[in-house]
């Protein structure tokens, strides 16, 4: 399943200490943000980071792994009834703190789901695993063991290399994701990353 919030930065209330940061003049007279603004650098960090902290209180079912990615919430299980029941839990969460989740941005349990404008889904050529570890690149300097452990995704998009998908690579896909998820849930690791 997919969810897809709508408007994050302008969710996010700005604490009073740091409204002075977000002050601008207009006209003569002073003006203050009382949310984030979407133009500020830090701001799709601290949005993500503020979704993460209400994904934690979610309790995930056996089988489950949900997966984050600023704004958007993938939901990827085996069996459709409890991806269906998390999928709620957490479209009722972001509802009762006031983060609207439009229905016709949200994907039920499926197969595969459209993201960035993309399908995903477990990859069938190198194109489309291609696409997959442009995610994994971003993370490699930040994820101990990253680079390591995508090595053999790696491999398998080589000129030459034939195309075959084995249980090396669903494993290796698997492991990637999971430390993904790990330490997207800490926020930024570096102070310097977006």
């Amino acid at each position: 399943a997919f969810l897809d919030a709508k408007d994050t930065f302008f969710m996010v209330p700005l604490q009073e200490e740091d409204k002075s940061q977000f002050a601008f003049l207009w006209e003569g007279p002073q003006y203050t943000f009382n949310h984030l603004p979407q133009g500020d650098q830090r701001s799709p960090t601290i949005a993500h980071n503020a979704l993460a902290e209400l994904l934690q209180q979610i309790e995930i079912l056996e089988g489950l792994q949900i997966y984050q990615h600023n704004d958007d919430v993938f939901i990827e299980g085996e069996e459709e009834s409890p991806v269906r029941t998390t999928a709620q839990d957490i479209w009722n969460k972001f509802h009762d703190k006031g983060i609207e989740v439009p229905f016709a941005k949200c994907q039920g349990p499926c197969k595969e789901v459209k993201f960035w404008r993309s399908w995903l889904s477990v990859p069938t050529t190198k194109k489309k695993l291609q696409k997959i570890t442009v995610t994994l690149r971003y993370w490699r300097n930040h994820v101990p063991g990253c680079s390591t452990i995508a090595r053999t995704l790696y491999a398998l998009m080589r000129k030459k290399q034939t195309w075959e998908w084995l249980d090396i690579h669903k494993q290796a896909l698997q492991t990637s994701t999971e430390k993904l998820k790990a330490y997207q849930s800490l926020g930024p690791v570096h102070p310097s990353d977006p």
